[in-house]
């Protein structure tokens, strides 16, 4: 018993208990790493911030973009769909139009039919009536 050292028994520790506890070895690495994660958050902290509100900007600007794009782009279909339902009427009565030239054209082609026959019975009348001064 003289002269012999007892060892110490290491714990040992699972890798995933390390990882769930961050564990570092050594009060020393401890120390060291703190005031690495310190410096960093003080240095990038910052930095981050600004960006993070930056892109929070970008993301209200694009937001607002869309809405307003998307506005227009309802009034645009809604203008589209008066536009398309003026054509459809507009169609339609250029559709009655034509019925009512083809009929206006029948019409006169009676017309026409009967003043032929007309000015040949008054051509006939006019030539009877000279043969009767005559004689």
């Amino acid at each position: 018993m003289f002269g012999i050292k007892k060892r110490k028994v290491k714990k040992k520790i699972s890798k995933e208990s390390k990882k769930k506890k961050g564990f570092v070895r050594g009060k020393r690495n401890i120390k060291k790493r703190k005031q690495k994660i310190s410096s960093l958050k003080m240095g990038t902290g910052g930095m981050l911030r600004e960006a993070l509100v930056d892109i929070n900007r970008e993301i209200l600007e694009l937001n607002r973009q869309k809405k307003a794009i998307g506005f227009e782009i309802r009034n645009i279909d809604k203008s589209l769909s008066n536009s398309r339902e003026t054509e459809k009427s507009l169609q339609q009565k250029i559709a009655k139009l034509i019925e009512r030239e083809a009929s206006f054209k029948s019409i006169k082609e009676q017309i026409v039919q009967k003043q032929e026959k007309l000015t040949d019975k008054l051509s006939k009348v006019q030539k009877i009536k000279f043969e009767l001064g005559e004689v």
